[in-house]
C-alpha cells in the first residue's frame, strides 16, 4: 500500500471515528430538544452569547458561518422563549447587542453541568495514556481547524454550496 493510500485510510478512519464520537452526545442534544424545545443551533447560539455577552447578530453569523437572516431567526426564537434579550448599543444605535436572561443563564448552566458530568463519566473509563493521547489529538485538531479557518473562512459554504442565499 502506498503512503498516499495509507494516508487516505487514516483520514477515512478519523472522519468515521469523529462522527461516532460526536454522536455519543446525541442523548444530551435530544434531551435538550425534548425538554427545552431547543435545537442544536439555538443551544450553540446561547453558549456563544454566554461566552461573549453583548455579541451582535452579525458577529454570531460570522462565527457560525451562516447568513444574517438565519441568525436573526434563531435569536428571535430565543427572545420569544425569554432566554435572550436584545439591547441597543449605547454608543452606536445601529448595533443591537444580545445577552442571556436569567433563564438563559440557568439553561446554559444546566446543559454545561450535564455535559461535563456525561463527558467525565465516559473519560473516566480511559487509561491515563489514552486520555493524554486524546488531549494531544484534540489540541492538534483544534489547531488545524483554526489554520483552515484562517485560510478558508467560508469553507462550510464551499463544501456545502447552495444551502441558502450565499
Amino acid at each position: 500500500m502506498s503512503a498516499t493510500e495509507q494516508w487516505e485510510e487514516l483520514m477515512d478512519a478519523a472522519v468515521r471515528n469523529l462522527g461516532l464520537a460526536l454522536a455519543i452526545f446525541d442523548p444530551l442534544r435530544f434531551r435538550a430538544w425534548a425538554e427545552l424545545g431547543l435545537t442544536t443551533a439555538q443551544l450553540r447560539v446561547l453558549f456563544l452569547i454566554r461566552a461573549k455577552p453583548g455579541v451582535t447578530a452579525g458577529q454570531l453569523a460570522t462565527r457560525l458561518g451562516v447568513t444574517p437572516p438565519t441568525i436573526s431567526g434563531i435569536i428571535d426564537r430565543l427572545v420569544r422563549l425569554e432566554l435572550v434579550r436584545r439591547e441597543d448599543d449605547a454608543c452606536d444605535r445601529r448595533l443591537v447587542r444580545n445577552f442571556l436572561t436569567e433563564a438563559g443563564e440557568r439553561c446554559c448552566s444546566r446543559m454545561a453541568r450535564g455535559g461535563d458530568a456525561f463527558t467525565r463519566r465516559i473519560l473516566s473509563e480511559m487509561a491515563p495514556a489514552d486520555l493524554e493521547a486524546l488531549n494531544r489529538g484534540l489540541r492538534a485538531f483544534i489547531e488545524a481547524s483554526e489554520a483552515v479557518a484562517r485560510a478558508e473562512p467560508n469553507l462550510a459554504a464551499v463544501v456545502m454550496p447552495g444551502t441558502s442565499s450565499e
